[in-house]
């Protein structure tokens, strides 16, 4: 089984959390977040890094000042992710995207699609699949994809979007990956989402230390936990357990060619 998203760096022991598992994607967010990906994934022959600048969880007015600065100097930035991009256990730039909130302002907005691009300028010159967080901003991660005229493997990262985004999301060809917010109670119509993504774009993770699933929910999650979202993808697709572990990690050695 793999987990196609998690954060190991949050983890005072990663390899106490991975064990059984065939392989961990563990996501960077920043630089220091990235060195420690790649450093956990040296130590753990089943442990894969990814490197990119995240668009800040909860973005906080703070955080386009943050960018901008960031972005006034993404030549030395693009130069310092470039050299982490090309160490033999990264396997895709990310995670990056947009975090849309009611509170968030134009001008910080305007912020994460520079920093979206800056992302997505990155995997196509090194040639790697782009992990997507998108959070209330499907318009403006297409828009983004089409205007940057990207061939690039995307993943869907925590995928929570309704049916209609999910389609548009095959259309393009996108990997839709699946996690905790899949066994909530609440979830009935991601769940009906999750039963019509066609096979061969199904990934699942479990954004550990987040997001824990039904029945732990609201307790450290950990990549182990990536079991209980593919047995709820199992039942809600009415297909044996077996059969999702098999689809999923054939799906995620072909998106971070593992």
């Amino acid at each position: 089984m793999i987990d196609a998203h998690c954060h190991l760096q949050k983890f005072e022991n990663p390899g106490e959390v991975i064990s059984g598992l065939e392989a961990v994607i563990c996501c960077g967010a920043d630089l220091e977040s990235s060195k420690k990906a790649i450093e956990i994934s040296d130590k753990f022959p089943n442990v894969w890094a990814t490197v990119g600048i995240h668009p800040e969880e909860n973005f906080k007015s703070t955080s386009s000042r943050f960018a901008s600065k960031i972005l006034r100097s993404k030549e030395i930035l693009k130069s310092k992710l470039l050299k982490l991009l090309r160490q033999p256990r990264v396997v895709a730039v990310g995670e990056c995207g947009l975090d849309f909130l009611p509170e968030t302002r134009e001008e910080e907005k305007s912020a994460q699609r520079e920093l979206f691009k800056f992302n997505i300028d990155l995997a196509k010159e090194i040639k790697l699949p782009l992990v997507v967080h998108c959070r209330n901003a499907f318009e403006d991660v297409f828009s983004i994809l089409n205007a940057q005229d990207s061939m690039l493997k995307v993943q869907m990262h925590c995928f929570t979007g309704n049916m209609e985004q999910m389609l548009e999301c095959v259309r393009r060809g996108l990997y839709i990956s699946f996690g905790g917010i899949l066994t909530f109670k609440s979830s009935q119509e991601l769940r009906e989402v999750a039963r019509l993504v066609p096979e061969d774009k199904l990934l699942i993770e479990t954004d550990s230390p987040y997001l824990a699933p039904e029945p732990i929910r609201g307790t450290r999650n950990e990549p182990k936990n990536v079991k209980i979202v593919a047995e709820v993808l199992a039942k809600t697709r009415g297909v044996d357990f077996n059969a999702i572990d098999q689809l999923t990690s054939q799906n995620a050695r072909k998106f971070f060619n593992l």
